[in-house]
Order: C-alpha cells, then structure tokens, then sequence
C-alpha cells in the first residue's frame, strides 16, 4: 500500500515553555491522527525556525504568527510505498507542497530538496519517484553505477498519486482544527480564527 503525507523533519529547537515536553524525532506526519507531541513539535519547528519570541505568554506567540506573511518549516511530502520511504531533503519546505503538487498534476520536474536529490521519472500512466538524482537532473552529471545502486524508486499510477497529493490539503486543515486546536485551548477562539486564516495562506490551503 502505497502513502503520500505531509510531513515536518528536524524539529530541534528549544520548546516553549507553555507546551508539554515531547520526544524529539526526525519525522513528524500531520493529519487530523497527530498526537499531542506531534502537535508540540509542529509548534517548536513553527517559531524557532521562523524565529518567534518563545519566552513570552501563547498568546503573544499567536500575536506574533498572525503578523507574518510568509512562515517557512523544514517538510514537505513523503512518499512510501514497497516498504521504502522517500523524505524530503534539505531546503525543501512544507509550505512548497502545493507546488509539488501541480508539477506532478503537469508531469514536471519538482523540488524535493538537495542532499540527496530526489526527482521524478514520468512513464507511460505512471510516476517513479527516485531516492536521489538518479538520471543527473541536477547535478548535471550521470551518476556512477555504484551510486545508483544505493538508489531505489517507489512507482505510483499517475492519476492515483494525484488524489493521493489533493488529499494533503484535507490532511493539513483537519490538522489545524483538531490536533492543533486542541493544543492551542488557552487562546481566545477569536484569535484562533485568524490564526487559521493565516495558516491557509501560508500552506496554501483553500478552506470551505
């Protein structure tokens, strides 16, 4: 069974105070199932990579989020699928999800990160998304024979890995309004509300 999900990697900053402690892990998936932790280490990525005045009241955090136009977190999309897993690598961005997304919609290159450097092979109905830059894309050079044995793909059907990618946008705001929501009961329903907005804007999600 093959999975796509959003997904936050390397949370390692200092958590804020007002939040419980929580088990640091390289790779957190979002969805309305995130636990409590998941939530915390969302919320730590959130302000320390964007770097928010933590030593402060929740409140005053929200306060500081909802004045930012653009956030950015170490994430994106995860692949798996034939017991392989395909993270993204450095320098790609849960908020680029959506691009990711409609490049696969037009069967094009994507960004994926670097070190290593994923990349897509489009076939015949099908879609090969490849662990590292198997074809030279990138590094403009062909990779040797040993490199591309460490290598390894995970196939979807196109019009199947589609669905799967528009379901990232439920996935993130039922994310919000459940796991995160319940994180964030100390602030005003009013600033939620706006926080929410925000959250649409920067993850690029098209809230009913």
């Amino acid at each position: 069974m093959s999975h796509v999900q959003a997904v936050i990697i390397d949370p390692y900053y200092e958590i804020p105070l007002w939040l419980p402690e929580a088990e640091r892990k390289e790779t957190i998936y979002l969805s309305k199932n995130s636990s409590v932790e998941d939530v915390v280490l969302f919320l730590t990525l959130l302000c320390g990579y964007n770097h928010l005045d933590i030593n402060v009241e929740p409140h005053e955090v929200v306060q500081q989020l909802i004045v930012q136009e653009k956030v950015a977190m170490s994430g994106g999309i995860a692949f798996e699928g034939n017991n392989k897993r395909i993270l993204p690598s450095c320098c790609c961005g849960l908020e680029q999800w959506r691009e990711v997304s409609d490049a696969v919609s037009n069967k094009k290159g994507v960004w994926l990160g670097h070190d290593p450097l994923p990349t897509t092979e489009y076939l015949n109905g099908s879609v090969r998304i490849w662990s590292d830059d198997y074809f030279g894309i990138y590094k403009q050079k062909q990779p040797t024979e040993h490199e591309k044995q460490a290598m390894y793909f995970i196939e979807f059907e196109h019009d199947v890995l589609i669905n799967k990618l528009r379901g990232i946008e439920t996935d993130l705001i039922e994310f919000f309004k459940y796991p995160l929501t319940q994180a964030l009961a100390m602030i005003d329903n009013s600033l939620l509300d706006i926080l929410f907005i925000k959250y649409c804007e920067w993850f690029q999600l098209k809230a009913s």
